[in-house]
């Protein structure tokens, strides 16, 4: 009977012991369904994972002033595939697709009952957005991990993450949202007062809230 009351004590000390053991690689103020189990990192181990890759951009824009932050990602069974995408990824033509659609968003937000007015006003001035080039985007940082998934249905995926943090200067952002502005104000000449006075609203608020 004494030997069944030890084997029962012990049992929680070797699963705690063996809880305690091995490299701690979970952030722990994320909640439990939130955390990836890490297999390997491009520290492999040896370093904590940067705190930018758990934060989304507007998190990581409250920390800096000049600048908007654009985070990317991009996930595959295939590290070097993953590599070569990142070799390839050209960050001026990627930041103007998400500036342009940051754009359109607040342009239909702002339109409200006016959208069919201002449909093609806001195709020109997304489309010249989408064709900008920002110099001034510089990288900041890049970082991969390789992560188990746990699906609802109890599969089981092994990926690979790639991220990749830019920094691009907002006045040159800024301005080029208001020669876009601009310059579909003089190629498309408002029908009406109802839609000059809808464009005006539909401005300034694209550039007091900015992005």
């Amino acid at each position: 009977m004494k030997r069944v009351a030890l084997i029962v004590i012990l049992i929680p000390v070797i699963l705690l012991a063996s809880c305690m053991g091995g490299p701690k690689v979970e952030k722990p103020e994320m909640i439990q369904e939130a955390k990836p189990e890490i297999i390997d990192d491009q520290y492999h181990g040896a370093r904590e994972t940067p705190d930018w890759v758990f934060q989304d951009e507007e998190e990581l824009a409250s920390n800096v002033k000049d600048y908007y932050v654009f985070k990317f990602q991009q996930s595959g069974k295939d590290l070097d595939g993953l590599k070569l995408w990142t070799r390839g990824f050209v960050a001026a033509s990627e930041i103007a697709r998400v500036v342009s659609t940051k754009v359109k968003d607040k342009f239909v937000g702002a339109a409200a009952g006016d959208k069919d007015k201002l449909e093609t006003y806001m195709e020109e001035v997304v489309k010249s957005i989408s064709k900008a080039q920002f110099s001034g985007a510089r990288k900041k940082a890049s970082y991969w991990w390789q992560i188990r998934k746990v699906g609802a249905d109890g599969s089981v995926e092994e990926v690979y993450e790639y991220y990749l943090l830019y920094y691009v200067p907002k006045e040159q952002i800024d301005s080029a949202i208001r020669r876009a502005l601009e310059e579909a104000d003089k190629r498309i000449k408002p029908k009406s007062e109802d839609e000059k006075t809808a464009r005006e609203r539909v401005k300034k608020a694209i550039e007091s809230e900015k992005l």
